[in-house]
Formats: C-alpha cells, sequence, structure tokens
C-alpha cells in the first residue's frame, strides 16, 4: 500500500507495513468535499490518483490556493501544525480521486522514530507556506 509512495521510501518494509495498518483507501468523487476549512484534523492523505483543489471562500470570493496531484499529500500543516489541530483551507476533488487516508497519530509516531521522514513532510510545509503567503 505504501511502497508505491515516494514520501515513504526510506522506511522499512517492515514500518511501511506497521504503518499501513493504520490506513485505509478513500474514494472521492468529482466535486465531493474532503475537508471544510476550520475542521478538526485527525489524518493527512496521500493522492492516489486524481486532484484535488485547494481554496478559501472569503466575502470577496474564492482563493484557488493551489491543486494536490497524483503522489502528493495534503492535509499535513494540520496534522504536524500547533494546537488546535484545524484544517487551514478547503479541499474538494476536481475529478475522481483516491486517497490514501493515514491517521494522525500512526503518522506522528513514526515521524518521531524517523527524522528523515519529518524533515520530508516539514519540507512540503514549508513550501506550501511560502507558496500560500502571497494569497
Amino acid at each position: 500500500m505504501l511502497e508505491d509512495i515516494g514520501l515513504f521510501a526510506e522506511l522499512t518494509a517492515s514500518e511501511r507495513n506497521t504503518l499501513g495498518m493504520f490506513c485505509q483507501e478513500r474514494p472521492l468523487e468529482n466535486g465531493e468535499l474532503l475537508f471544510s476549512e476550520g475542521d478538526g484534523a485527525t489524518a493527512m492523505y496521500v493522492v492516489k490518483e486524481g486532484s484535488l483543489k485547494v481554496y478559501k471562500d472569503r466575502s470577496t470570493g474564492t482563493t484557488i490556493l493551489g491543486y494536490v496531484n497524483a503522489g502528493e499529500t495534503v492535509g499535513e500543516m494540520a496534522v504536524f501544525g500547533h494546537e488546535p489541530r484545524i484544517r487551514m483551507a478547503t479541499v474538494r476533488a476536481v475529478e475522481p480521486t483516491r486517497l490514501l487516508v493515514i491517521v494522525d497519530y500512526a503518522i506522528i509516531e513514526i515521524s518521531r522514530k524517523h527524522p528523515e521522514l519529518y524533515a520530508k513532510i516539514n519540507a512540503i510545509i514549508r513550501r506550501r507556506m511560502e507558496q500560500n503567503s502571497g494569497k
């Protein structure tokens, strides 16, 4: 389940199997909501197939923050951010999409044991924060 995801390449097969016990696949239809800004965060996601739109609705209109495509993660900012763990944007499928749902406590625990995994996730968070700072 996790062997073809680059983010987890440095984990051993045993560690990927352990983490995989806390994962499940979730399909989304075109236009289906994954989560809304302000929702509590209990998982992060890896897009296996399809694409997601990340955006914020404001009184002045909708600001699209970006798109998340196959092989990329979404939801990691709230899982690895400060308390309370809430979603900072709304995410919706823009085509039929298949996700891998990773429960927050499992990814946090394995990233504590593997600083290189935490560093990769942190780099994704920093890059997204930089991209979104001007929006």
